[in-house]
């Protein structure tokens, strides 16, 4: 049963002809670039319908196409992510209930599933920090083993750290009261999420050394996160490689695991089960 007085999620979905693999498909965002004849945002909304946890859904960006009925709520994208963050947020927090949790993701995973949002959600709310309180951001990471088991023809960035090779999920959770400090810590890890050095820079010199000698742990970089953020925060290593196997490139549309495609519910049907 949903509770929309837990958690809401805010799909990004902006960035217009702006984005390069919307322009080479002639679309209007990368959220209508289609995969197996669905627009990549349709996968998205779909799976957050398909997730109990999951309250209602705020749409940041064109609600063009058969997007509309698969969100509560939608509010145009800003120039920036970081706009586009602060607009969702603001929306989100704005929903009855008072919101303790935000679910922040991006509309170009399209693998996504229900199942994978609620082991994701059910996993990050358990995690606390160092002090025992709850981490109030939770970020997801992959090893490199799951993505390459579960995404073969994909070509990912990883990350070389002391405790493995991983790569950065699609989205976040965060509670709502934290969103002010965090939103623009946010908007540059993600603009930096798929470069491991940039990524490092962020949270200081020391830790770019240790990740170019492949020294960094998790546990490193999740404290030094906290201390940034003035609150704790976690990455969770999953093993749902779809929470990272997103569309970039034009050469990852043809024939990219779309035949695991029609062994999931198409997404009219996900959402007609919530």
């Amino acid at each position: 049963m949903r509770d929309a007085n837990t958690l809401v999620a805010v799909v990004l979905a902006g960035g217009g002809h702006r984005d390069r693999l919307a322009r080479a498909v002639g679309v209007e965002s990368k959220a209508h670039v289609p995969l197996g004849g669905v627009p990549l945002g349709e996968y998205v909304l779909a799976a957050l319908r398909a997730a109990d946890s999951v309250g209602r859904t705020v749409y940041v960006g064109d609600p063009q196409g058969s997007f509309a009925g698969l969100y509560d709520v939608r509010v145009p994208a800003g120039e920036r992510l970081v706009d586009s963050l602060a607009l969702g947020a603001g929306a989100a927090l704005a929903q009855a209930g008072d919101p303790r949790w935000l679910l922040i993701v991006t509309a170009d995973v399209p693998w996504l599933t229900g199942a994978a949002v609620e082991r994701f959600v059910a996993a990050a709310k358990t995690l606390t920090g160092q002090d025992g309180a709850p981490a109030r951001l939770v970020y997801p990471i992959v090893t490199e083993a799951d993505a390459r088991a579960q995404f073969p023809l994909q070509d990912r960035t990883y990350a070389a750290l002391a405790d493995g090779r991983f790569t950065g999920g699609n989205l976040v959770l965060l509670s709502a009261d934290a969103v002010p400090a965090l939103l623009p810590l946010m908007e540059r890890a993600y603009r930096n999420r798929k470069n491991p050095l940039a990524l490092a820079r962020l949270v200081g010199l020391g830790t770019l050394v240790k990740l170019v000698l492949g020294r960094a742990s998790v546990p490193q970089l999740e404290r030094r996160v906290s201390r940034l953020l003035g609150a704790p925060a976690r990455a969770l290593v999953s093993h749902d490689a779809c929470l990272a196997a997103d569309v970039d490139r034009l050469e990852q549309l043809p024939g990219t695991l779309t035949a695991d495609l029609p062994h999931r519910a198409a997404p009219a049907d996900l959402a007609r089960r919530t």
